[in-house]
């Protein structure tokens, strides 16, 4: 959307390659009127309705790290057995144990 000077990161989906389209159709006379499909309204169909090609939506750069989509219980445990092993580990260092079993309670 450089052509009407409003740029943002956004997730790349069938909305957004239609999008870009347009623009390279229109070039320097587009006007968000020739967009207003593609970015008005997104957010309720993206996240009410599931619609992940509804058309442009605002993303930062952590997008770019996502590899996977776990389930929440895998999620969870993730978190949970990365939280341990930061405490283990920061505890040990503490304290001195070289073993994260010393740290283990029985």
């Amino acid at each position: 959307m450089r052509a009407i000077r409003n740029t943002e990161r956004v997730l790349k989906n069938k909305g957004v390659d239609r999008l870009l389209e347009i623009e390279r159709e229109r070039g320097k006379s587009l006007k968000i009127e020739d967009i207003h499909d593609q970015v008005a309204g997104v957010y309720p169909k993206v996240m009410i309705d599931g619609d992940m090609d509804a058309g442009a939506w605002s993303c930062g750069m952590v997008a770019g790290l996502i590899h996977d989509i776990p389930t929440v219980k895998e999620l969870i445990d993730r978190i949970m057995a990365d939280a341990e092993r930061l405490i283990l580990e920061r505890l040990a260092g503490l304290i001195g144990v070289e073993s994260r079993a010393a740290l283990k309670v029985a």
